[in-house]
């Protein structure tokens, strides 16, 4: 027995989208989604429904097109509402994702991870990053498992321990003082908070701006040369802390 609405069905592509489906009982429902939104809301991110799914449409079979028809979805769901039908299958139904959808997810979620460590962490040894190259060969060399269900960040700290014995390497923090004459200190402000978080700021009698920021230490070459290009090399920077983990 067919429950389709009667209309059209067509075959929609659904290879950069996911599927979360639903089944109660007997009944199969599908709604298709961004699979990774719908990874986040489903592990509590507050993401407004209408960012996650593509139109609020319950399908039986969303890759063939076909529709659950507006009786079954009253009777099952005990509502004619499909913002709300849709809530239930999202937060109760089952993320499907292809074999391509996982492989891609782990290769953004590696690259955050490499990005992360290139920019929170340096060779204590030059006091440099490592470019994102020589850490990548160095998770290879480790064999690092990535997760992408858990946040970058917290996997970044695990391959750090990970990655410590193929090449030196230490979560690191700078700070720097900073000095800027007064025709440079308005769009200065901005590169210098921007940068990291700014721990103090006070003007001098002639118009000069002292700061202090803490920032990853992998920013500070990039906040060097921004800094550098505004005021034509007239600002003063300086280490004055390295925060080492």
């Amino acid at each position: 027995m067919s429950y389709d609405s009667g209309e059209r069905r067509q075959f929609i592509d659904l290879e950069k989208k996911a599927l979360v489906r639903y089944v109660y009982r007997n009944q199969k429902f599908e709604i298709i989604v961004d699979p990774e939104l719908a990874l986040n809301y489903k592990k509590g991110a507050d993401i407004p429904l209408s960012d996650i799914v593509e139109g609020f449409v319950v399908f039986h079979n969303a890759s063939k097109g076909s529709k659950a028809s507006e009786v079954i979805l009253e009777q099952i769901f005990e509502s004619n509402n499909n913002e709300e039908i849709v809530k239930i299958i999202l937060t109760k139904g089952a993320l499907q994702l292809t074999q391509a959808q996982r492989k891609r997810l782990l290769k953004d979620k590696e690259d955050a991870i490499i990005n992360f460590i290139h920019i929170h962490c340096v060779n204590p040894q030059t006091n440099k990053p490592h470019p994102p190259a020589r850490i990548e060969a160095a998770m290879d060399e480790a064999g690092v498992h990535i997760d992408y269900n858990l946040a970058p960040e917290i996997q970044a700290k695990e391959v750090i321990k990970q990655i410590q014995t193929i090449i030196p390497i230490r979560l690191e923090s700078v700070v720097l003082a900073v000095k800027v004459t007064p025709d440079f200190t308005g769009p200065a402000f901005g590169i210098v908070s921007g940068a990291g978080e700014l721990i103090e700021d006070q003007w001098g009698d002639d118009g000069v701006w002292y700061a202090k920021v803490e920032m990853p230490s992998g920013k500070q070459a990039d906040f060097l040369d921004k800094i550098n290009a505004l005021t034509k090399g007239k600002a003063e920077v300086k280490i004055v802390e390295r925060k080492s983990e």
